[in-house]
């Protein structure tokens, strides 16, 4: 199913690379995503880990951007300016944003983790954070999982929503 085709009233649990698609230009139907979660139309949440690594991943880019690190293992490379992250700002301004459009924050709990998540991984060798992004789905009844990633399409439940226009 592609992004468009998600039915009005549908919760939505969305997964990184959803919001990253929509910041970069490169899906039109993830920017009508988050248009349709700021008016209502859907329930958009984010588990607490798809903050953090969208978080992560925009002080990398925005330390990139400003030529303050490049090449292998960047992340590495930021630990050790303190400087340069104390004066990074940009992320955090895109992620204040994403909760005045209306998504919602679920904190990842521990039974999440430690029971759901390992039964996932075991079961269809998800990677730690795409398990906690699933366990969390699973716990709130989502109908709907938004995510570009392959590992999710082997899953019975919830429904796969990918976008079918990426640019990339």
């Amino acid at each position: 199913m592609n992004l468009d085709d998600i039915q009005s009233g549908s919760l939505c649990i969305i997964d990184t690379n959803i919001l990253l698609y929509a910041e970069q230009g490169v899906s039109a139907q993830a920017q009508r995503l988050l248009r349709r979660c700021s008016t209502g139309e859907l329930i958009g949440v984010l588990p607490q880990t798809v903050w953090q690594e969208l978080t992560h991943k925009l002080m990398l880019g925005e330390a990139a951007m400003l030529g303050k690190i490049g090449g292998r293992n960047p992340a590495g490379q930021l630990a050790k300016k303190p400087d340069v992250i104390k004066s990074l700002s940009i992320y955090q301004e895109k992620i204040a944003a994403l909760q005045n459009l209306g998504l919602g924050f679920e904190p990842c709990t521990q039974k999440d983790l430690l029971e759901k998540a390992f039964e996932l991984q075991r079961k269809f060798g998800l990677l730690t954070n795409a398990s906690m992004v699933l366990a969390t789905a699973l716990r709130l009844g989502a109908e709907v999982l938004v995510s570009a990633d392959a590992a999710f399409r082997q899953i019975p439940e919830p429904i796969v929503a990918s976008p079918s226009d990426l640019r990339i």
